[in-house]
């Protein structure tokens, strides 16, 4: 049988690698594919992912390569990608349609520490018009879009009162809150801050009262704004010191009061979540590398209902994960396993972008990356996946480090 094959030809511009799809007839194998990873691609799984380009990021170069960074957010109203850049201490911005980078905001954030509890930017997110972003000491940093994208001014900067990073974040527009994770203080806390006066609403202290699980030993790794329930979802995973025991607990974002605690997720240290098809959510797993016992804590991703915390997968194939995301479009799930291992043996780690059919929860397929690649996030409007790599990579051509631009060769190429 006569196969499409695809191949992708690419060339730098600034700031920019390039790699545009040249197409050619050849004979290839009926059971084979130019991108098959898996086995099923003659069965129609919803996602093979592509490399097609790498976008430089602003503020850096090869003097001061991109090397540390950590969470990107596409903002599908405004079509922005954000990238907390801790190499050019500030957010880079880049147009998430055009993939082109616009700016970034004031380097006023702490940079490269000694750590990722000492160094920032760290989570960052949209709302309204301003961009909220985490920063070390217990910072929370507001810019005003409005004003402009590509270099923002900073209008507020508030403390959160802890020791060391203000950390994840998300946004409920309709009590126009946004939620901030400490998660590496003892015991974690999360703030709550309006989005229109910059004021801290109120302050919960995660310490094992009031309904909280106790973060004394593992702090709390993230929190995800579930727009079907109108709740923050918060990732614990440690409860108490019980090692193996991870949770998410629901919190009730107009009195800041956890409602439920959602238990059983185990041997898995939760840490990034995404808000999947229907009630689902995707719970990701992070014991880090190497994990504090390589069998115990295998590979495994979780989908949960959101609702009721029901276990509807643990998917084994890929784990080691800090963020995750999903397309709607698309309905994937992508991850940033920077943690990831192939056995129990195994002495490094081995970086993936891992995807999971979102409809089905099967996974269909590891993409290589690359030391650290622990963040991603979507644009499901132009089919393209954003993941950001340190310096040296293959992905990023040339560049000092880069956001490589993936895309799902099933939907096709969209420029």
């Amino acid at each position: 049988m006569r196969n499409l094959l695809v191949v992708l030809v690419c060339m730098a511009t600034t700031g920019w690698v390039l790699c545009q799809p040249a197409f050619s007839q050849t004979d290839v194998d009926d059971n084979s594919h130019p991108f098959q990873t898996d086995s099923d691609w003659n069965h129609d799984r919803h996602s093979q992912v592509v490399p097609i380009g790498a976008i430089g990021v602003p503020g850096t170069s090869k003097a001061n390569p991109f090397v540390s960074f950590d969470q990107a957010r596409v903002d599908t109203k405004s079509q922005l990608l954000f990238v907390s850049s801790r190499s050019s201490k500030a957010v880079a911005i880049f147009d998430a349609l055009t993939d082109r980078k616009l700016g970034e905001t004031p380097a006023v954030f702490a940079g490269v520490g000694i750590d990722s509890p000492h160094s920032g930017p760290d989570g960052n997110v949209v709302a309204g018009h301003y961009l909220f972003a985490g920063d070390y000491p217990s910072t929370v940093r507001v810019f005003d879009l409005s004003v402009s994208v590509s270099s923002p001014p900073e209008v507020a900067e508030i403390h959160t009162g802890g020791m060391f990073r203000a950390d994840e974040m998300d946004y409920d527009p309709a009590e126009q809150v946004v939620a901030v994770t400490n998660g590496d203080s003892t015991p974690a806390f999360i703030t709550l801050i309006s989005s229109k006066t910059f004021k801290i609403v109120k302050k919960i202290v995660f310490d094992g009262t009031n309904g909280t699980p106790d973060t004394s030993q593992g702090g709390i790794a993230s929190v995800l704004y579930d727009s079907r329930t109108n709740k923050f979802l918060i990732s614990i995973p440690e409860v108490g010191s019980n090692l193996t025991a991870g949770a998410v607990a629901v919190m009730d974002p107009a009195t800041g009061d956890v409602t439920q605690v959602f238990s059983g997720l185990d041997n898995c240290m939760p840490s990034g979540m995404a808000q999947g098809p229907r009630d689902n959510v995707l719970v990701t797993c992070d014991p880090g590398f190497p994990a504090p016992d390589p069998v115990l804590f295998a590979p495994r991703t979780y989908v949960i209902n959101g609702r009721t915390g029901a276990i509807l997968a643990n998917i084994p194939q890929v784990g080691g994960v800090d963020y995750g995301a999903y397309d709607p479009v698309d309905h994937d799930y992508y991850l940033g396993a920077r943690d990831y291992f192939t056995s129990p043996g195994a002495t490094t780690a081995s970086p993936v972008l891992g995807v999971i059919d979102a409809e089905t929860n099967e996974w269909i397929e590891n993409f290589p990356t690359g030391t650290n690649a622990h963040s991603v996030t979507v644009n499901p409007v132009n089919n393209q996946i954003f993941v950001p790599i340190e310096d040296p990579n293959p992905l990023c051509g040339t560049l000092p480090g880069c956001v490589s631009v993936f895309t799902d060769a099933r939907r096709g190429f969209q420029w």
